[in-house]
């Protein structure tokens, strides 16, 4: 059907946001589950994720919506920078759809039809404009896909000029009659009447000019409807932050879907295990004298490790900043991961201390063995 034509019939059914299944491109993963279409399905070429201590406007947002799912009581499951900026699942454990955000930033101005679809370069080789973009996920992932969502700290206004989101069917007949064969010149599957409903807008309320401090202040409110007011929402905030850009930069062969959950994805069970964990590091003191029932080593080397775990727990005590709440929340995720496969403490050490050794020297420069020991024990028992 010629984009015109389609159009107008989209506009006599005065269509609401549609939902899956959408008419789907022959080369997409029709017949597969969202599971394997999520682990088969290559990423389009990036720029490469960045490395920063700071946040990112995208990472902001992002743990912004991380927070909401939670609140919401969802079994959610978050990625960063895979096949987008943020995607979201249904459910982390049986997901049967997936949401696609595309976070853009501006200084001014605000967004336009012909900005979101304009395409630049020569005409033989065109860049692809950010609603191909997005929409490219729908080609390549077909039914895994509800929404493709562009966010921004400004407004759409042919969209909505409220910090909301909108759905691209309520825009009014001229404007989405350009939108839809702009896209139908770019892709070739791409069908107004069938489409257009994936496509919405969020005017994000995360202003550019003090986002980090609004997050935090999230994160605050966060925490306290959780695990309580006491709980500083800064090292809290940048240790999710953290772990979300380890996650976004996390790659490797992976033949199930949950190696593929693990490596890249951000769950209701992640956020339950820090939020666990970081009350307990506020309200209890490991003892060595529980650790030291277990440890069968030889007296003069046991010794050097009890020495060492009060420098440890003086030193952690002392750093009760950012840099020591990432630190021991990497060694806490490599050690939970091997305690399954340890028979004790010893067999702990042994499975962990070479991954663990370079984290240890690079918080605390000149950390002998009995330290970086006592450091795998100490997080065991927190």
């Amino acid at each position: 059907m010629p984009p015109d034509a389609a159009i107008l019939s989209l506009q006599q059914t005065n269509p609401t946001c549609l939902s899956p299944p959408w008419h789907l491109d022959e080369n997409s993963g029709s017949n597969l589950s969202i599971k394997d279409t999520l682990l088969t399905v290559s990423q389009r070429e990036t720029g490469g994720q960045t490395a920063q201590d700071r946040f990112d406007y995208q990472t902001a947002w992002g743990l912004s919506r991380l927070m909401d799912l939670h609140s919401s009581g969802s079994n959610y499951a978050v990625a960063f920078e895979f096949h987008d900026d943020v995607v979201t699942l249904d459910d982390a454990d049986e997901p049967t759809k997936a949401i696609f955000y595309q976070v853009k930033t501006k200084r001014s101005g605000s967004w336009s039809i012909a900005q979101f679809t304009n395409r630049t370069g020569p005409a033989e080789t065109k860049k692809s404009s950010y609603a191909g973009k997005m929409f490219d996920n729908f080609t390549r992932l077909g039914p895994a896909v509800e929404k493709l969502v562009l966010v921004s700290n400004l407004p759409f206004p042919e969209v909505t000029e409220l910090h909301e989101e909108k759905c691209f069917t309520t825009i009014d007949d001229k404007k989405i009659a350009k939108f839809a064969s702009s896209l139908a010149i770019e892709a070739a599957n791409f069908s107004p009447s069938e489409h257009i409903g994936l496509f919405h807008f969020i005017f994000s309320d995360l202003n550019l000019s003090n986002y980090e401090a609004t997050i935090i202040g999230r994160v605050a409110e966060f925490l306290d409807v959780e695990i309580g007011s006491h709980i500083p929402p800064k090292p809290f905030a940048l240790m999710l932050n953290d772990y979300c850009r380890r996650r976004s930069k996390s790659s490797g062969d992976l033949i199930s879907f949950e190696q593929l959950k693990i490596s890249k994805f951000v769950t209701r069970e992640d956020m339950m295990g820090w939020l666990s964990r970081t009350q307990d590091q506020h309200q209890r003191r490991p003892e060595w004298i529980v650790v030291a029932t277990d440890l069968d080593l030889p007296f003069p080397e046991k010794r050097k490790i009890a020495r060492a775990w009060l420098d440890y727990e003086t030193m952690i005590r002392a750093r009760t900043n950012t840099a020591t709440m990432i630190f021991t929340q990497r060694l806490q995720d490599i050690i939970h991961k091997a305690v399954d496969n340890a028979t004790n403490n010893i067999s702990l050490i042994d499975l962990v201390i070479s991954e663990i050794r370079p984290i240890v020297y690079e918080w605390n420069p000149g950390s002998d063995d009995a330290f970086v020991k006592a450091a795998i024990l100490y997080e065991l028992q927190r």
